[in-house]
């Protein structure tokens, strides 16, 4: 278990982290409640294929997130698609090729950190400690990492209470998605959801480059419908979705072959806060609601690409000899 870093949460700003330190040198213990890679940019696997069902493309507004993006494309993780950009053969790539060769540990809930005689300790819900090392990187959305700490109980001196009064004030805006398989000849064309009050946006996963699989279809609900609706059970958003899809096609009953709901909680921030005031005790924080003040701008994927390159830097430039 030695490792010199210990990085909970490893979608795209947990990974970008991990892969600057293990870059830098450092040895990188990562761990996450998923299944596999993906966070936000997750890929849903089924028998017929797969669904980019969390972001749909990225988009490089930064030179040093367009640089990254074309590493991928040369690396055979990415392709441009029109002006963005989307992962090969999924979204889920682009997070798979940060982690690629570090110590990652899937399904791995943390319940409670301790911290004593300058060491980080990650618990899980019976006690066991999941890791530890000296510096510690929480890549989890705001209300999350509240949790985390709120459970934890650190004295002030290592979780100032000012960290905890600004993840408290971050809000997310929702976002629930259908997976939704047709018959692959029902549609000829990409509708276009318009202005309605349901469906927001609508992806045809055989569009993008390197998918094959016509009959794929991710939908998104608008803001306003997720959020009114984000307690609803699974299949009954999915039902919501798929009458507003036919609505807008006309596709009949009968060419639909399965459909099914994810809800993301926090599929994009409303506040974006500079993390730096708030850290201590090689405590950083990472993810699409930090950043610098320029960075509020930019899209969620991105800033939180830079947010984990930029936690990861400040725990390299804390280990460097005073001069």
């Amino acid at each position: 278990m030695d490792a010199d870093v210990l990085v909970v949460g490893t979608g795209l700003a947990g990974a970008a982290a991990a892969r600057a330190l293990a870059e830098a040198g450092w040895r990188v213990r990562a761990l996450d409640k998923g299944r596999g890679p993906g966070g936000r940019l997750s890929t849903r696997r089924k028998q017929a294929g797969g669904f980019d069902h969390g972001a749909a493309t990225l988009q490089a507004n930064t030179p040093a997130f367009a640089g990254w993006l074309a590493e991928e494309v040369a690396a055979g993780r990415a392709a441009p698609w029109g002006e963005a950009y989307v992962g090969l053969p999924g979204m889920s790539a682009l997070v798979a090729g940060l982690l690629d060769g570090l110590d990652v540990h899937w399904s791995v809930a943390v319940a409670a950190l301790q911290f004593e005689a300058g060491q980080w300790r990650a618990v899980d819900a019976e006690g066991r400690v999941v890791g530890a090392a000296p510096a510690f990187l929480l890549a989890v959305p705001a209300p999350q990492a509240l949790a985390l700490l709120r459970a934890s109980a650190l004295a002030d001196d290592v979780v100032p209470p000012r960290m905890l009064d600004a993840l408290a004030g971050i809000r997310y805006m929702p976002c629930c998605a259908a997976l939704l398989e047709t018959e692959p000849s029902a549609i000829r064309r990409l509708p276009d959801p318009g202005h309605g009050d349901v469906l927001g946006a609508i992806y045809r996963e055989a569009e993008k480059p390197g998918r094959s699989n016509t009959g794929h279809w991710v939908l998104h609900a608008t803001p306003a419908w997720s959020e009114a609706n984000l307690e609803l059970d699974a299949g009954t958003a999915a039902q919501h979705l798929l009458d507003a899809f036919i609505a807008m096609t006309g596709i009949g009953p009968e060419a639909i072959r399965e459909i099914s709901a994810h809800r993301w909680r926090y599929a994009r921030p409303l506040d974006v806060l500079d993390p730096l005031p708030l850290e201590g005790h090689d405590l950083v924080l990472a993810g699409d609601a930090f950043g610098a003040p320029v960075s509020a701008d930019l899209p969620p994927a991105e800033r939180a690409w830079l947010s984990g390159r930029a936690a990861a830097g400040r725990l390299i430039a804390a280990r460097q000899p005073k001069s």
